[in-house]
């Protein structure tokens, strides 16, 4: 017969192996949820899914959103003032007319387009204000042909064919709805796209709080 010394020690053997079999079978947490950017924000509405790839194989961009996005604002919560009404927001560089810059009220006088659309970040369907990239770009003298990058504040960029963002009917937005657009929703100035043009379902292109325009080749 087995001393109860003898029973006990079994007893907490068996107990031991089957805390040890449960431990292997366990499935580890997924880490924390990777945060938006342009190339994996959330997608439009609409029943074509955007992609992240571009319309040209001239088309690139830099890693992350513009500016960095957070689970709570997928524009980024940076702070910066808004621009007075003799601060340029816009330099374009590479072009014929050689370096020039615009303020808000000088973007406008190119002439503005209203559109409402689909805002795939959001996923809202907003209005906005804005001057064609196609004006702009004749304005510095960039031909067709060049390939331009587009730079945002935080250094995030987009480089396509200029005749890719003007054939997707481009526009440089200056304001939202009735007034101009907030930081904290991609302004001062973002680029956004009509729904139906191929570059409208390329998230890379949508830069938001652009600053810059610049000829990379071809100027």
């Amino acid at each position: 017969m087995q001393s109860p010394r003898l029973l006990l020690l079994v007893a907490v053997a068996a107990v031991v192996a089957t805390a040890l079999t449960g431990c292997g079978s366990s499935s580890t947490p997924q880490a924390a949820a990777a945060t938006p950017s342009a190339s994996s924000a959330p997608t439009t509405p609409s029943s074509t899914a955007p992609s992240s790839s571009a319309s040209s194989a001239a088309a690139s961009s830099t890693d992350g959103a513009s500016p960095s996005a957070s689970p709570t604002n997928p524009y980024g919560t940076m702070s910066v003032d808004p621009p007075g009404p003799n601060d340029p927001v816009l330099t374009v560089t590479g072009g014929s007319a050689g370096p020039t810059s615009f303020t808000l009220a000088q973007l406008e006088e190119l002439g503005t387009t209203a559109v409402a659309l689909d805002e795939p970040f959001v996923k809202r369907r907003l209005a906005f204000t804005g001057v064609p990239m196609s004006a702009v770009l004749d304005k510095a003298g960039i031909p067709a042909g060049a390939t331009i990058t587009t730079k945002a504040l935080n250094d995030y960029e987009y480089a396509n064919l200029a005749s890719a963002l003007t054939g997707s009917q481009a526009l440089i937005a200056t304001r939202r709805g009735e007034g101009p657009v907030p930081f904290d929703a991609g302004g001062p100035i973002r680029i956004v796209f009509p729904e139906s043009p191929p570059l409208s379902t390329t998230l890379d292109a949508w830069n938001w709080s652009m600053s810059s325009i610049r000829v990379t080749a071809g100027g």
